[in-house]
């Protein structure tokens, strides 16, 4: 299995979903919490794995997005969920 085209996958998935700020716009203490936790506490990769399982709501959807198996994806939603509970 090459791993060059997952990658070249994983890049461009990053640049189509490139966390935007703007999308809280409500300016409440919990919302300027989250916002924190999400611009200082994940990774770029944590980001974009997040906002895709938002946006496709489904971890099969997702690895297929990947090219992942969906018990991988839901390992990571699962740890990326714990980092936000925990700094929340």
């Amino acid at each position: 299995m090459k791993i060059e085209p997952i990658v070249r996958t994983f890049r461009q998935i990053q640049r189509d979903y490139a966390y935007d700020g703007s999308i809280l716009c409500d300016d409440t203490p919990q919302v300027r919490r989250a916002k924190w936790v999400v611009e200082n506490c994940l990774t770029p990769a944590d980001r974009t794995i997040i906002i895709l399982y938002a946006e496709l709501g489904s971890y099969r959807k997702l690895g297929a997005r990947l090219g992942l198996s969906h018990t991988t994806v839901r390992k990571e939603v699962l740890r990326i969920r714990n980092i936000i509970h925990r700094n929340l």
